[in-house]
């Protein structure tokens, strides 16, 4: 008479190990996946814990950063008022003919040369000619436009002497290349004067 499987079992002297091979093998299949999970969720607990611990740090020193971007936007537009671009050229030159005659003087002749440009580099002075091959410094990515601007105007000594007192109280980028004073040629002790100013202005590389 065949014994049925489950007899067997029980009457086998191996049935406690047999339980415990198979119940082993149970929970593995069941723990493995949880345990995948745990450690899942532990990552991902722990990438949340640094990404809030980073966004804290942001947030302490934020302040700090919208301070200086605000004083760093304050000084660009300081610098910016001052040169003489494309843009603003049309107003010095308004402003530059407002102040010869606050002053007294008469307008002879005023022309602005065409711009001429450089790269712009660190550590660059606007008033040094680089020297071709010997570039030592590390570009930007601002190119240095330059004008030259060229005037003559005649009045009495007093009135020029006016003239040259606002230009030089003016804050604008504007530099003297030459300045000739010579007799206008009429009477009452009028002079003229020929002067000639640099204008400077950064503008940033055009992007093809």
């Amino acid at each position: 008479m065949n014994e049925s499987p489950i007899r067997r079992f029980c009457e086998s002297t191996h049935r406690k190990l047999i339980v415990v091979i198979v119940t082993a093998l149970v929970g593995l299949v069941v723990l493995i996946p949880l345990v995948d999970d745990y450690f899942d969720k532990k990552e991902s607990r722990r990438a949340l814990a640094e990404e809030l611990d980073h966004a804290q740090e942001t947030a302490k020193i934020l302040p700090a950063f919208e301070k200086r971007v605000a004083e760093l936007t304050e000084e660009i537009g300081r610098f910016e008022s001052r040169s003489v671009s494309q843009h603003s050229l049309s107003q010095y030159r308004g402003r530059l003919v407002e102040m010869i005659r606050d002053s007294g003087c008469h307008l002879r002749r005023i022309d602005v040369s065409a711009p001429t440009l450089r790269p712009w580099l660190e550590n660059d002075n606007p008033l040094k000619k680089p020297v071709a091959g010997k570039v030592t410094e590390k570009s930007t990515p601002f190119v240095l436009e330059r004008r030259n601007v060229a005037l003559s105007v005649d009045g009495t000594m007093e009135n020029i002497c006016g003239l040259l007192d606002k230009l030089h109280e003016d804050n604008t980028f504007a530099y003297p290349q030459r300045l000739h004073l010579h007799g206008a040629g009429r009477r009452g002790g009028s002079v003229a004067l020929d002067l000639e100013l640099r204008l400077f202005a950064l503008s940033r590389h055009k992007t093809t």
